[in-house]
């Protein structure tokens, strides 16, 4: 099950390409102002401002009327400094723990290597470094967000449980609020015409029919689409989700609206090159069965108790901290000032607050 229980968690090669290493050096001594320390570790205005950035990136993504965006913006801005300071707790918590990722994070490098169809991992590190991102400050980058993930499954959301009849008594009880449109579940073969002379579309084209034709030979679709597809969809067999059939683009709406479960398009001609489609499922307008509303509804009800857990966790890791945020900046969830007796075990000393 994925879950978004934190914001920060996601998008770190945007985050890194927003860095402000790669400012001039007068920019770079305003942005390296510390704001707030964490125990032993700082957060600078470089850092907050990437979140920023980051910020506006993923809004820009999902949010396209211009009011509506500037609305959401102002209204999650504040927490930024917030979010920051929680993940420098939670991997603390986690170093503290003993827990290591390393493992992990090898893993996904090479999983990006494959997804960029590069030879060696030295390859994937020439690509970045020529990108302009720092190979070391990127791992870190990466090593943090599992660790925060790690932590929080460990002590939160692992100790989490919706049982079957909660399930169904919030089904019985929200019915209308379940309601959907119609909407297909598509995956997407991308033959990518970006980038090629004149020429070469021609070869472009015939290798979309031939990956066409494997697919209707009988080999997988997802398969083809992990080895053959340009598409960043390619690392997971061109997933694209779920989509209402009236705001697709005519001609896909066209090409995939007389399919049958599993059908696959013929290659359509698109800006990006061809493209071969994939009905991997069909739902009707309606309430839908509790068997397929379950697994939305298990989510709803788990983030109903997480998102509270998670807020009292960090709190109680705030209680037993030291946490300094420069005058002029705000920390949305600073616990009261207080002075407890540290908790036996703690590594981080006094609890006197000073923010």
């Amino acid at each position: 099950m994925r879950l978004r229980v934190i914001r920060w968690a996601g998008l770190l090669v945007a985050a890194l390409l927003l860095s402000p290493a790669a400012g001039q050096a007068g920019d770079r001594e305003v942005l390296e102002e510390i704001v707030a320390r964490v125990n032993n570790e700082i957060i600078t205005r470089g850092d907050l401002e990437k979140s920023r950035q980051l910020l506006r990136q993923e809004m820009g993504q999902r949010v396209k009327d211009r009011g509506e965006f500037e609305r959401q913006f102002t209204e999650q801005e504040p927490n930024l400094l917030r979010d920051l300071i929680d993940q420098s707790l939670l991997v603390q918590h986690g170093n503290d723990m003993g827990l290591s990722v390393e493992a992990e994070v090898i893993k996904r490098l090479d999983n990006i290597r494959q997804e960029m169809k590069l030879e060696s991992m030295e390859t994937l590190e020439r690509a970045m470094t020529a990108q302009g991102i720092n190979i070391q400050d990127y791992k870190q980058e990466m090593r943090n967000h599992m660790l925060t993930q790690m932590v929080v499954q460990r002590e939160v959301s692992g100790k989490v449980f919706v049982d079957t009849e909660k399930v169904r008594q919030y089904y019985l009880t929200h019915r209308e609020e379940l309601a959907q449109p119609e909407r297909v579940r598509l995956r997407e073969i991308l033959v990518s015409t970006e980038k090629f002379s004149p020429a070469e579309l021609p070869a472009r084209e015939e290798r979309a029919r031939e990956l066409l034709a494997k697919i209707r030979k009988g080999e997988k679709f997802e398969d083809l689409a992990r080895e053959y597809s340009d598409a960043p969809t390619g690392a997971e067999g061109g997933e694209l989700g779920y989509f209402e059939p009236d705001k697709l683009a005519p001609a896909i709406r066209e090409a995939v609206g007389s399919l049958n479960t599993n059908g696959v398009s013929d290659a359509i001609r698109t800006q990006q090159g061809w493209l071969v489609l994939q009905l991997v499922e069909h739902r009707d307008a309606g309430i839908p069965p509790l068997e397929e509303a379950e697994d939305e509804i298990r989510n709803r009800l788990f983030m109903d108790e997480v998102q509270p857990a998670l807020r009292e966790f960090l709190s109680e890791l705030r209680r037993d901290a030291f946490i300094y945020v420069k005058p002029g900046y705000q920390d949305t969830a600073a616990v009261e000032a207080e002075e407890l007796p540290v908790r036996r075990g703690s590594r981080r000393g006094s609890r006197r607050r000073r923010n």
